[in-house]
Protein backbone atom coordinates (compact mmCIF):
# COMPACT_ATOMS: atom_id res chain seq x y z
CA UNK A 1 0.00 0.00 0.00
CA UNK A 2 1.29 3.27 -0.76
CA UNK A 3 1.83 6.60 1.29
CA UNK A 4 -1.37 8.03 0.26
CA UNK A 5 -3.03 4.72 1.55
CA UNK A 6 -1.18 4.59 4.86
CA UNK A 7 -2.11 8.24 5.28
CA UNK A 8 -5.67 7.56 4.61
CA UNK A 9 -6.38 4.84 6.59
CA UNK A 10 -4.43 5.87 9.35
CA UNK A 11 -6.73 9.38 9.70
CA UNK A 12 -10.08 7.03 9.89
CA UNK A 13 -8.36 5.61 13.10
CA UNK A 14 -8.95 9.04 14.65
CA UNK A 15 -12.53 9.93 13.47
CA UNK A 16 -15.19 10.25 15.76
CA UNK A 17 -17.76 8.50 13.24
CA UNK A 18 -15.41 5.26 12.54
CA UNK A 19 -16.55 2.09 13.25
CA UNK A 20 -15.45 -1.38 13.29
CA UNK A 21 -16.27 -4.66 13.64
CA UNK A 22 -14.47 -8.43 14.84
CA UNK A 23 -14.77 -9.30 11.28
CA UNK A 24 -11.89 -7.00 10.86
CA UNK A 25 -9.52 -7.70 13.41
CA UNK A 26 -6.84 -9.25 11.20
CA UNK A 27 -6.60 -6.29 8.93
CA UNK A 28 -6.07 -3.93 12.14
CA UNK A 29 -3.57 -6.76 13.96
CA UNK A 30 -1.76 -6.02 10.33
CA UNK A 31 -2.15 -2.79 10.24
CA UNK A 32 -0.40 -2.98 13.99
CA UNK A 33 2.42 -4.75 12.70
CA UNK A 34 3.04 -2.82 9.81
CA UNK A 35 3.07 0.51 11.88
CA UNK A 36 5.02 -1.19 14.50
CA UNK A 37 7.79 -1.63 11.98
CA UNK A 38 7.88 1.92 10.55
CA UNK A 39 8.01 3.36 14.38
CA UNK A 40 11.11 0.55 15.02
CA UNK A 41 12.73 1.53 12.17
CA UNK A 42 12.21 5.44 12.97
CA UNK A 43 13.51 4.86 16.34
CA UNK A 44 16.97 3.57 14.63
CA UNK A 45 17.45 5.96 12.24
CA UNK A 46 16.94 8.88 15.19
CA UNK A 47 13.87 10.36 13.37
CA UNK A 48 11.42 11.47 16.81
CA UNK A 49 9.17 12.92 14.70
CA UNK A 50 7.77 10.08 12.60
CA UNK A 51 8.49 7.76 15.75
CA UNK A 52 5.34 10.30 17.35
CA UNK A 53 3.60 10.28 14.51
CA UNK A 54 3.24 6.43 14.34
CA UNK A 55 2.95 6.28 18.24
CA UNK A 56 -0.48 7.68 17.94
CA UNK A 57 -1.47 5.83 15.40
CA UNK A 58 -0.27 2.55 17.46
CA UNK A 59 -2.06 3.65 20.62
CA UNK A 60 -5.28 4.16 18.59
CA UNK A 61 -5.01 0.48 16.95
CA UNK A 62 -4.05 -0.81 20.32
CA UNK A 63 -7.28 0.69 22.12
CA UNK A 64 -9.75 -0.75 18.46
CA UNK A 65 -7.92 -4.15 18.62
CA UNK A 66 -8.47 -4.46 22.59
CA UNK A 67 -11.92 -3.37 22.72
CA UNK A 68 -12.97 -5.86 19.10
CA UNK A 69 -11.13 -8.10 21.14
CA UNK A 70 -13.61 -7.96 24.08
CA UNK A 71 -16.38 -7.98 21.72
CA UNK A 72 -15.25 -11.33 20.25
CA UNK A 73 -14.73 -12.95 23.53
CA UNK A 74 -18.52 -14.31 24.60
CA UNK A 75 -17.15 -14.67 28.02
CA UNK A 76 -16.94 -10.90 28.56
CA UNK A 77 -20.42 -10.63 27.09
CA UNK A 78 -21.81 -12.35 30.09
CA UNK A 79 -19.58 -10.54 32.28
CA UNK A 80 -20.72 -7.18 31.31
CA UNK A 81 -23.99 -8.52 31.33
CA UNK A 82 -23.73 -9.84 35.03
CA UNK A 83 -23.15 -6.13 35.79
Amino acid sequence: MGQTGLKFREACLTCPMFITTPQFLPQHRRQREEVLQIVTAAEARGQRRLVEMNQQVLGNLDRIITALDQDDDPTQEAVRDAG
